[in-house]
């Protein structure tokens, strides 16, 4: 139903025809071009869990967060513009791009809490984050409503992506250990145990990992501007509706499955914000540059746990929230 929304949305849009064109009868590829940058990201990703399905015993039990996830990143983009389509009666913009990126630095904060609302904090620690990658893939077809006096096209967007981060913990320290709180606010296990926090100072041994994906369908609309015989500029907004799913590996908890300790599913909506631009050399090469920054949010969703004796626990995923800022430069070539 969700996706049909969006698929009416664009055909209404699709319908807008600033100026009558004649159509071909054929379809041919009128230019197309292809685009490699590098450039710098920064990520932030959060998430946390309550006590149990129902967000209820302890609103928030666990947190996470991901923060100044710094990433090398790698795009390579292609587009092509069809000649006029016998139906829409004007062209078509076909574009993909497909980007990788290796997490240089970042830091991981783990808090777990005894009452509601992050009171009683009683295990933090912080570890560094600086491996994993990142893999984003999107594509995307759409007419593009041209008013050539103005040097202006205005192309609405179907598309759909996906985003992957591998997120890790490693060198790991203890930096709230308070067993006197996790003694009064919980009860033993039915085995009598009850686990205690880590000790103050380095945890030995982490390597832990947390991976997220994010894909869907998206709507947006791009907006290109001829500035002059060489410059070109671009602004894009998207609109996603992603299904989101996570798996981690806990390998210093016992107690869990490995190497999938628990898993995230939920879905959510993601906004992302384009800006670009290219300088040309000549007929074939252009230099470019671009800028995005992208904020995602989840709905309520299901933390899914895997213990080593076979059970399965479940409680609420509250929200995971990721941001992302890039500036990436490279250059173009038309065919």
């Amino acid at each position: 139903m969700r996706f049909v929304l969006i698929l009416s949305v664009f055909i209404v849009l699709t319908t807008i025809n600033p100026q009558p064109v004649a159509a071909f009868d054929l379809v041919d590829i009128e230019s197309a071009a292809i685009e490699l940058t590098y450039g710098y990201r920064s990520d932030r990703l959060d998430w946390s869990i309550a006590g149990d399905s129902n967000g209820a015993n302890l609103n928030v039990l666990s947190e996470l967060s991901w923060d100044d996830i710094e990433i090398f990143q790698r795009q390579l983009v292609g587009w092509l513009k069809l000649e006029e389509l016998p139906i829409l009666k004007r062209r078509v913009l076909v574009i993909a791009d497909v980007s990788c990126g290796n997490i240089v630095n970042g830091e991981v904060q783990d808090s777990d809490y005894a009452t509601d609302n992050r009171t009683n904090e009683w295990s933090r620690s912080i570890s560094d984050a600086d491996k994993g990658f990142t893999i984003d893939v999107s594509g995307a077809v759409g007419p593009m409503l041209e008013w050539s006096n103005l040097k202006l096209s205005v192309t609405p967007l179907l598309g759909y992506g996906f985003n992957m981060q591998d997120l890790s913990m490693t060198n790991g320290e203890q930096t709230i250990s308070r067993s006197d709180i996790r003694k009064n606010y919980f009860a033993p296990d039915e085995d009598g145990s009850l686990s205690m926090p880590h000790a103050l100072g380095e945890i030995y041994g982490l390597d832990s990992s947390y991976t997220a994906y994010w894909y869907g369908p998206w709507l947006g609309v791009m907006v290109e501007y001829q500035v002059s015989e060489k410059v070109i500029l671009s602004v894009e907004v998207e609109h996603h509706w992603i299904e989101y799913f996570a798996e981690a590996d806990w390998n210093l908890r016992s107690e869990f499955e490995h190497p999938v300790s628990f898993e995230h599913e939920a879905n959510g909506t993601g906004v992302v914000l384009k800006v670009s631009g290219s300088y040309a050399f000549n007929q074939h090469w252009s230099w470019s540059f671009s800028g995005n920054i992208q904020n995602w949010v989840t709905e309520n969703g299901i933390d899914r746990i895997f213990m080593a004796d076979g059970t399965v626990g479940k409680s609420r995923l509250n929200q995971v929230n990721w941001e992302s800022y890039a500036l990436t430069t490279g250059v173009q070539y038309r065919f």
